[in-house]
């Protein structure tokens, strides 16, 4: 699996997040290109190598002619959607200003229609959160953790409201409202709202690193010079799992159970970090008609994945065991079908490849654009991938 982790030891601000996902790779020209469908008004992206702190990191920068403009959540929304964006690009966008929308509500007392965004509603920032999105659009990591967030407590910043305590009040109610991990480090501003509703967004989950085989690693400049690094670190790795294993197989029968749920607790155990979840129809007792429900976990996760087993299933007990567990070592290829790059997951075995797929999104995007069905894109790239050393 491919995971994206985001250390922010430095705290984090739209600028750095864009910054960082464009030292990883991320393609500013696709960004660009997302971004010129937006109503805003004239902009400039200005993206540049910077020292900070001893680090080498890339600087993101918006500039844009008006920095004064009040716009209202609808309004916000309105210019995301009615853009020409990826839908992925577009739902993450909106939900970011819709978090940032209902925090501002909450600190001011209003509702989020009448929410009327300042800072986080000028044109730099709605570009950053935008260009963000198109950045992970691009990626297309798997998974995203995001570290604990550190952050200035005790200081104040000067806004459109006049000065203000740190964290910034809609700063502390999204980290609040959505349990982040914090931590204190000074007293300068170090989260913005921009910041910590892009992160919130987009992560999977916060917490420490994943156990991942580093890939590529990014800096994004902030444009405050501290005491320390002011950057955001993006890790791209590959997470799995040792060739030979010993994982908790958990088990629990279910004939009392509307089958609509069933979809949502494999959603929730595979979100808290299980291997891999699925359901067996079985016959039960006087013949009634069951699910078996299988969970694979390693044995850190077994506990958790059994208490979304009792919370969340009408099961009375689960029964659990150790197994074997045999997995090829994996990497990700890219090949380009028709011009669209493709990534192809490949197993290997004895030095040899023995078995590929390509990556669906990837594949899917590719047959939108050209034309070409989706099953001759998945041939082409496995061609190509069979190429590959």
């Amino acid at each position: 699996m491919n995971v994206l982790f985001f250390d922010c030891f430095s705290g984090a601000a739209g600028d750095m997040i864009l910054g960082a996902l464009l030292d990883l790779g991320a393609s500013e020209e696709e960004i660009r290109g997302c971004l010129g469908g937006l109503e805003v008004g004239e902009w400039r992206l200005e993206v540049s190598e910077v020292d900070k702190g001893g680090f080498r990191a890339t600087r993101a920068r918006f500039s844009i002619p008006e920095h004064d403009l009040t716009r209202t959540y609808p309004e916000v929304v309105a210019s995301v959607t009615e853009a020409t964006l990826p839908d992925a690009v577009k739902a993450s966008a909106v939900r970011s200003f819709t978090l940032l929308a209902d925090a501002e509500a909450t600190v001011h007392g209003t509702t989020r229609d009448q929410t009327h965004f300042h800072e986080v509603g000028s044109a730099d920032a709605v570009l950053d959160v935008v260009a963000a999105f198109a950045a992970l659009h691009f990626l297309r990591p798997e998974r995203i953790v995001t570290s604990a967030v550190a952050t200035g407590v005790g200081g104040l910043a000067q806004t459109s409201h006049g000065r203000i305590p740190i964290p910034a009040p809609a700063v502390a109610e999204l980290l609040a409202a959505h349990h982040v991990p914090t931590f204190q480090r000074g007293s300068t501003e170090l989260v913005t709202p921009t910041g910590a509703a892009i992160l919130i967004a987009a992560s999977d989950s916060f917490g420490s690193l994943p156990e991942i085989a580093f890939e590529r690693v990014g800096y994004g400049a902030g444009h405050k010079d501290l005491e320390h690094p002011n950057v955001v670190r993006a890790i791209l790795g590959e997470e799995g799992t040792k060739k030979g294993t010993e994982v908790t197989l958990i088990e629990a029968n279910l004939d009392d159970m509307s089958p609509e749920l069933v979809p949502y607790v494999i959603e929730r155990l595979l979100e808290t970090g299980a291997l891999d979840a699925w359901v067996t129809p079985v016959v039960m007792k006087k013949g009634r008609p069951g699910l078996l429900l299988s969970v694979l976990a390693e044995e850190a996760l077994a506990s958790a994945a059994i208490d979304i087993l009792f919370a969340e299933t009408t099961t009375l007990g689960v029964r659990s065991s150790v197994v074997a567990r045999q997995v090829l070592e994996r990497d990700l290829t890219q090949v380009d079908v028709e011009g669209m790059p493709v990534r192809v997951k490949r197993g290997w075995r004895g030095g040899r490849v023995v078995t590929a797929a390509p990556e669906h999104d990837d594949a899917r995007r590719a047959a939108q654009v050209s034309g070409l069905p989706l099953k001759e894109v998945n041939a082409r790239a496995l061609r190509e991938a069979e190429r590959r050393p």
